[in-house]
């Protein structure tokens, strides 16, 4: 590999940034991950939420690149059963040619081996990973590599003490939406229905579903509920999501993980952003960020859910008006755009 560039590279972000920090304009990002629900997933808008700032990013779209990933335990299930390692040869190149002041690895287990983790700090670039599926990926992927980056997220709170606890300066990820993606549309004859279920099957989701499809008409979308006897309408990517949830009563999230892990889940404030209206259960951390009974709609049990969706669909001025008011304190306050400042201020000194 020539010299220069490696040179080039240290010198700006060694010796530059001692003379002016960069600002969120003039900051350069090397944007790692993949987008494996399409359009709407959360690594892509995140990736939309960095670019509207104004930062400069280069996208590297790991779906596009299979012969940069290296897995231990193939075939490739985007960290679930182990690390996901960059192939630096691979990487270099780009890396070299952008010469950016921060690489991020965005979910999928991924991260450098620690001697390229070494070389790319020698070169004065900073590395911000982020894991999205904890705690299920803890054991098996993130507590193996987290020891890579020199700031660290987690979208589980209870875990930033964890990571901390060995070592890592960890933060939690800030819960956001993109609302340049999830906008409302025009609702679409065939997705109408009382409502609408997006999301893979969990053990504690069948039942309450189960529920759902005999006294409501329920639309069912994701992986092996056809397997439990539902009724399976496929896959929603794109757009075709957006019209659903306009189309639909009302959505709803379930918020345990499959392990049993209750956390706010991302959709609701895509789904609000996108025009929906959400129920999900009532746990503590939700007031965190909606009032509930105004915001949002929760249920502390499946009667109670029963009860609630029924009152609802009899009382569409009061659906109305907590649709509307959950998307305005989504859209004011939980967008990427909004939450990216201060997780890029943790990895490296910016201009005001």
């Amino acid at each position: 590999m020539n010299i220069i560039f490696p040179l080039l590279l240290w010198f700006q972000n060694r010796v530059l940034a001692r003379i002016k920090r960069p600002s969120l304009t003039t900051l350069r990002v090397f944007y790692i991950g993949g987008y494996w629900r399409g359009p709407n997933d959360v690594v892509a808008m995140m990736l939309d939420g960095l670019e509207a700032l104004g930062v400069q990013v280069f996208e590297f779209n790991t779906d596009e690149y299979f012969d940069a990933l290296d897995v231990e335990n193939p075939p490739y299930d985007r960290g679930t059963s182990g690390p996901v390692w960059l192939v630096w040869d691979r990487v270099a190149p780009s890396i070299l040619k952008f010469r950016p002041h921060l690489v991020i690895c965005n979910a999928g287990g991924l991260s450098f081996r620690p001697k390229d983790v070494a070389t790319l700090r020698g070169w004065g670039i900073r590395l911000l990973g982020i894991a999205l599926s904890d705690p299920e990926v803890y054991e098996v992927t993130t507590s193996r590599i987290c020891h890579n980056f020199d700031v660290y997220y987690t979208i589980v709170k209870e875990f930033v003490e964890r990571y901390r606890g060995v070592g890592v300066d960890a933060h939690r990820l800030p819960i956001a939406t993109s609302d340049i993606f999830f906008r409302p549309m025009p609702p679409r004859p065939e997705y109408e229905c009382d409502v609408l279920m997006l999301g893979a099957v969990h053990e504690d989701r069948i039942e309450p579903v189960r529920a759902l499809v005999e006294h409501f008409d329920t639309h069912v979308y994701g992986e092996n509920w056809e397997k439990y006897g539902f009724h399976n309408r496929g896959f929603l990517y794109g757009e075709d999501t957006l019209s659903a949830l306009n189309s639909a009563k009302m959505a709803i999230i379930f918020p345990r993980t499959v392990s049993g892990f209750q956390a706010v889940k991302l959709g609701i404030f895509d789904f609000f952003a996108a025009g929906g209206l959400v129920i999900t259960e009532d746990f503590p951390d939700l007031h965190e960020y909606f009032e509930v009974g105004r915001e949002v709609i929760a249920f502390t049990d499946t009667e109670d859910m029963l009860k609630k969706v029924r009152y609802y669909l009899d009382h569409p001025e009061e659906a109305d008006a907590i649709r509307q008011a959950g998307r305005k304190r989504v859209v004011e306050n939980y967008t990427w755009k909004k939450a990216w400042p201060a997780i890029l201020k943790t990895a490296l000194p910016l201009a005001e």
